[in-house]
């Protein structure tokens, strides 16, 4: 994996921190809302127990985090993932980063993610070139398909030959809302 300077405050690069974090300790019930310095995150560690945390990660921290990431290199034992998460078996990381380039892709800002019981919903600001420089809100619910089908393009795009990093393909693989 190589980040290029600069790639450090992507989604992609900042949601892969977070969700290598999510990754340490079963999580479920995730809001996530982009804050000015970062994100802020509620989350449970069991699905059936309504005890939230609320954590602020500052975007500093994230890329702390992705430089020990990018240091260690090791694969580590994850926990065992309830909720919808418990479809993937590698977690959060591999979802928040593919999901992060999708939102590169889209030049998101303000985004929310909110777990649901079987997807997510993303919900980001975006610009619309063909009015001006407004802004317009989308807001698209990820079922347990079209996660796997952001996974199975992010899988692709690392494959293809010289492709170092998920910043070669303009792909987009959000599906357009209704």
């Amino acid at each position: 994996m190589s980040v290029e300077t600069g790639q450090e405050n992507s989604y992609q690069w900042l949601l892969r921190a977070l969700g290598a974090y999510l990754d340490e300790e079963p999580s479920c019930r995730i809001s996530l809302a982009e804050v000015s310095d970062g994100f802020l995150v509620r989350l449970q560690r069991a699905l059936h127990k309504l005890d939230p945390q609320v954590e602020h990660f500052q975007r500093n921290t994230l890329q702390e985090q992705l430089g020990r990431l990018r240091s260690e290199r090791k694969h580590t034992v994850r926990a065992r993932h309830q909720g919808v998460w418990s479809s993937f078996p590698n977690g959060h990381q591999d979802f928040f980063r593919a999901l992060g380039y999708e939102l590169d892709q889209a030049q998101a800002r303000g985004i929310l993610i909110d777990e649901l019981e079987d997807g997510v919903v993303v919900t980001y600001s975006y610009p619309d070139t063909a009015i001006g420089s407004k802004w317009k809100k989308r807001m698209v619910v990820l079922g347990i398909s079209e996660i796997e089908a952001i996974l199975n393009a992010a899988f692709e795009r690392r494959k293809k030959p010289g492709a170092a990093s998920e910043d070669d393909s303009s792909a987009q693989n959000i599906p357009p809302s209704a």
